[in-house]
């Protein structure tokens, strides 16, 4: 009889298979929504990937301008998706444009978010919205699939040296309560 350790190893190797699968599968278009627990799911546009290379893939995003409305917000304009108690705002931040299979932080970066009350005219950089991507397990809909994280974004803000490139470090990310948030899930279909 097979031991305990084999078994793991053999589960482990699957989804290793699958995840790779899922990785071979990702040029081409793919939706970009964002959903909750309630089963509410709002598709937000497109990223577009294309081969850079052996499990390297070039990245590009269209959101779809009609789900948003435009919010002249801390000097700036933002484009914003507004809920019942919590209004989100894109604030992609910089210019790299590939991921690999190991580095999915670029889109990551892409994909950021600041939240405030839908009232309220100002936005604060420690309020932010971080998908922390991952492959998507075999038989999901979804290549990609991003878990929240509660992030201050003050280092984008105010930088202070260190890496410019990437300045979210783990220090300024925190585990969030999804049940806080009204679209704390990020998929990529």
């Amino acid at each position: 009889m097979p031991s305990k350790f084999v078994h793991r190893l053999a589960g482990l190797c699957l989804a290793s298979a699958a995840a790779l699968a899922g990785a071979a599968e990702l040029a081409g278009t793919h939706r970009l929504v964002l959903a909750n627990a309630a089963g509410e799911r709002i598709d937000i546009g497109t990223v577009t990937f294309r081969s850079a290379g052996t499990e390297r893939w070039r990245f590009d995003i269209k959101l779809d301008d009609a789900r948003f409305e435009e919010r002249f917000l801390a000097m700036r304009p933002f484009k914003c998706l507004t809920g019942p108690s919590q209004q989100i705002c894109w604030f992609p931040y910089g210019e790299e444009r590939e991921i690999t299979r190991d580095d999915l932080v670029p889109l990551e970066y892409a994909l950021l978010f600041l939240h405030k009350k839908p009232a309220s005219v100002n936005i604060d950089a420690k309020n932010g919205v971080y998908y922390k991507l991952r492959w998507s397990a075999a038989g999901a809909r979804s290549a990609l699939e991003g878990t929240l994280w509660d992030a201050d974004y003050t280092p984008i803000i105010v930088p202070e040296g260190g890496d410019r490139r990437r300045p979210v470090t783990a220090d300024y990310l925190f585990a969030a309560d999804p049940g806080s948030h009204w679209l704390p899930q990020l998929l990529i279909e």
